[in-house]
C-alpha cells in the first residue's frame, strides 16, 4: 500500500493542475503531443488533459473503472 500512495498523490496532482486552469478546457483548443483528453460526468462535463503515461499506472485505471 506504501508504494500505491505516491502514484494516487501524482494522479492526483495532475488532475488538480488540470483543474486550476479553468477546470474545463475548450475543445478547439489542441491537445499537445503525449497527453489526451478525459471527459467526467454526466450532465456537466469536465475535461481533464492527462499524459499519456499515466495510462500504465493501475491505480489511474482503477479511476477509470470508478
Amino acid at each position: 500500500m506504501a508504494i500505491r500512495m505516491p502514484r494516487i498523490i501524482q494522479a492526483r496532482q495532475i488532475l488538480k493542475r488540470s483543474l486550476s486552469n479553468g477546470g474545463s478546457t475548450p475543445a478547439s483548443i489542441d491537445i499537445p503531443k503525449g497527453y489526451f483528453a478525459i471527459y467526467v460526468g454526466e450532465q456537466e462535463k469536465k475535461r481533464f488533459v492527462v499524459p499519456v503515461s499515466i495510462l500504465s499506472e493501475p491505480i489511474f485505471q482503477e479511476l477509470l473503472h470508478q
